[in-house]
């Protein structure tokens, strides 16, 4: 395959990929009963590092055929998370009522326990997790990736910056919208983002995008996002256990990935688009969720393109 041209205009800010929600939402989740199985370790005391405000660069694949490699042979794959990883220090939050301040507290506390779960995978697999800064927002924000809508969660690879709306649990049905963990939820599908920019299989994948057409465009895009999906899961998976989930509330999760499809958002069952079905969402978060710490589970690469739908 040809050279990548396309990649450092990617990473200059074009970047953009995260959870776009506009509007109100209806609609019921469907229901998914499996059984979480899981490992045992201590946990133990942790120092998170700081935000980092100047992180070395993204990797960029010299040619299509390595970043065919990157998506689908990534060296992440063959990594475990572990279950429970501690996290005691991220305390319950309603997101819906919790104030800008709380917010703002409660995602810096995320993203250290997102840090302490994915570093030590990342680092076996050769790659370097900065942690990226945070921020709260309540009006339209500019970013490296562009103008954020008021209603919006957003990893941006121009800057390695995570972006959260304070409106987010106001798009999903009512009894959806106090979840606690729906905040860490989310951000935890955004910092998927984080682990696909520093692995090299985001620029991969836009790299493809801009190449094939846009049906084949919309495949590549819902691979990387329901691949954050799982990722988010497995996060879950590993701090269920400190942060007492209960089996409801983690029904409650499955809900909410339902409910952030594109046909779910738009109302339309037969649109394609750039996410993919409520019912595929759910399946590769509860796949997350609940299946072994091999993070290779979650390789949505390799998978016929009907389950991304």
């Amino acid at each position: 395959m040809g050279k990548i041209l396309v990649a450092l205009v990617v990473l200059c800010g074009l970047l953009f990929i995260g959870t776009v929600i506009a509007g109100m939402l209806k609609g019921q989740a469907s229901a998914t009963t499996t059984t979480t199985t899981t490992t045992t370790t201590e946990d133990e005391p942790y120092t998170p590092p700081p935000p980092d405000m100047d992180p070395p660069k993204l990797p960029v694949p010299e040619t299509y055929s390595e970043a065919t490699q990157w998506l689908q042979k990534n060296a992440i794959y063959e990594q475990n998370t572990k279950i429970p990883n501690g996290c005691t220090f991220l305390k319950p939050l309603d997101a819906a009522t919790a104030s800008v301040s709380q917010l703002q507290t409660h995602i810096e506390n995320l993203t250290a326990c997102l840090v302490k779960v994915w570093n030590e995978p990342m680092t076996a697999a050769g790659f370097v997790l900065p942690r990226p800064p945070a921020t709260v927002y309540t009006t339209p924000i500019e970013t490296a990736c562009g103008k954020l809508d008021r209603v919006n969660a957003s990893y941006c690879g121009g800057d390695q910056r995570i972006y959260y709306s304070n409106q987010i649990p106001r798009i999903f049905p009512s009894d959806l919208q106090h979840a606690r963990f729906l905040m860490d939820m989310v951000l935890a599908h955004e910092f998927g983002h984080a682990i696909q920019a520093r692995t090299g299989i985001s620029v991969s994948e836009m790299a493809w995008e801009q190449k094939v057409g846009k049906a084949e465009a919309n495949v590549y895009s819902r691979r990387l996002e329901q691949q954050a999906d799982c990722l988010a899961g497995m996060f879950t998976h590993s701090v269920a256990p400190s942060v007492n989930l209960t089996e409801q509330e983690l029904a409650t999760l499955r809900k909410i990935a339902y409910n952030l499809g594109d046909d779910v958002l738009s109302g339309d069952p037969n649109i394609d688009s750039g996410h993919g079905s409520g019912k595929n969402r759910e399946l590769w978060f509860t796949k997350g969720l609940t299946g072994t710490t091999l993070i290779g589970q979650c390789n949505t690469f390799i998978v016929p393109a009907s389950q991304v739908r």
